[in-house]
């Protein structure tokens, strides 16, 4: 795959590190040394179509990176995927291939037609982000939005797409703060969303649903 070498993602990630430890952030080093492919973004460069989540979490990088049977992509692709049990897989990337905006399977590197990133980019450890108090993701959002922003000029995407609630939240929050540009939030639940039981095919069924709708 070329995509460690894409000068987009390679501006990225400079970009990332740079604020992590501009920062001080306790994900610094673990992220730019250990996870060199978690660049907190995804896919095609420019894009029609992008999907805005809300923070990566090191807890399940860390295990599912130790899951040596979980066969999965490499490199930057292993972003939203977290192996075979995970809902990232079977429901986000489902809804994607479902939908065309991922033209190979859930499982398999490249294939994108959109673009997927995080408001945040700092990888939220357990614990840390309790010890914030309320309001304390806006102010990391804050932290993250000139990053945001620039990603969103430079993809230049007609329809986004802000994954599950807190995202939908934080996105609206910065705009209205005029930190990120003015344009409408479509809605699309999360794809870890296990509200009353929820099954991975109920779930992917809802994104699809969503996503279908929003680009008719």
């Amino acid at each position: 795959m070329t995509w460690a070498v894409d000068p987009h993602f390679e501006e990225l990630q400079q970009r990332v590190n740079a604020r992590l430890v501009e920062i001080g952030s306790p994900a610094a080093r673990e992220q730019a040394d250990d996870y060199p492919w978690l660049y907190g973004a995804l896919g095609k460069v420019p894009a029609k179509v992008m999907f805005i989540c809300e923070t990566p979490s090191l807890a399940p990088i860390r295990r599912d990176n130790r899951r040596a049977s979980d066969e999965g992509p490499s490199g930057i692709d292993k972003q939203w995927w977290g192996g075979v049990k995970n809902p990232a897989c079977k429901r986000f990337r489902g809804a994607l291939c479902e939908t065309g905006l991922k033209t190979t399977p859930p499982s398999s590197e490249g294939g994108w037609e959109c673009y997927i990133t995080n408001v945040i980019k700092e990888a939220s450890i357990a614990g840390h982000q309790e010890a914030r108090g309320s309001g304390g993701r806006l102010l990391q959002a804050r932290q993250w939005a000139d990053l945001l922003a620039w990603q969103l000029d430079e993809v230049s995407p007609r329809h986004v797409f802000g994954v599950g609630g807190a995202a939908q939240s934080l996105i609206r929050g910065l705009q209205a703060e005029s930190r990120l540009p003015r344009f409408f939030v479509h809605e699309v639940c999360h794809y870890s969303d296990r509200g009353k039981g929820r099954t991975d095919e109920q779930v992917r069924a809802d994104m699809i649903a969503a996503i279908g709708r929003a680009l008719g």
